[in-house]
């Protein structure tokens, strides 16, 4: 094996001296600034989008709270107004049932008025009635006739005895 050789052992130094420096040197020079420039603006980049990332996050805390409070108005607005609703609606509902209460005693008035005057004539009918009972009844019973005051008189004061 010729690398094995010692009459070559120079030759390979120096081309190892030179291949390592050229390597070195290209390295040194041109490769490694460029993986750290490349580095640099990775780290550059991921710093600049932490920080929008943090701005974006303040923001979108900024805008839920508002949010939030725009929802505890609106709750509260629409609680309010639900209320209000409901007010005004025990409100008309109490009117209404008036006013149905005033029409209902207006029509039981009337229906008593007319109770007892349909109770009055009823009465009246009757009383006509027993006194022609009464008149005719005394007429074949007894040969005397009686008038009709003796009779009324006569019915009047037997009601008051039973009352």
């Amino acid at each position: 094996m010729p690398q094995l050789n010692p009459e070559f052992f120079v030759s390979q130094l120096f081309w190892l001296v030179v291949t390592f420096s050229f390597l070195l040197i290209f390295l040194w020079r041109i490769s490694l600034p460029r993986i750290s420039n490349v580095l640099k603006k990775r780290e550059r980049k991921i710093s600049e989008d932490l920080t929008a990332a943090k701005e974006l996050q303040l923001e979108a805390e900024k805008i839920q709270e508002s949010i939030e409070n725009k929802l505890k108005q609106a709750r509260s607005d629409a609680s309010e107004m639900i209320k209000n609703s409901s007010i005004t609606l025990q409100d008309k509902v109490q009117a209404e049932l008036a006013k149905v209460d005033k029409e209902l005693d207006v029509k039981i008035n009337k229906s008593e008025e007319t109770i007892e005057k349909s109770k009055n004539q009823s009465l009246s009918k009757i009383e006509e009635q027993i006194n022609e009972i009464t008149k005719l009844t005394l007429s074949k019973v007894a040969e005397f006739e009686v008038t009709e005051d003796e009779i009324k008189s006569a019915i009047k004061s037997s009601e008051r005895s039973i009352n």
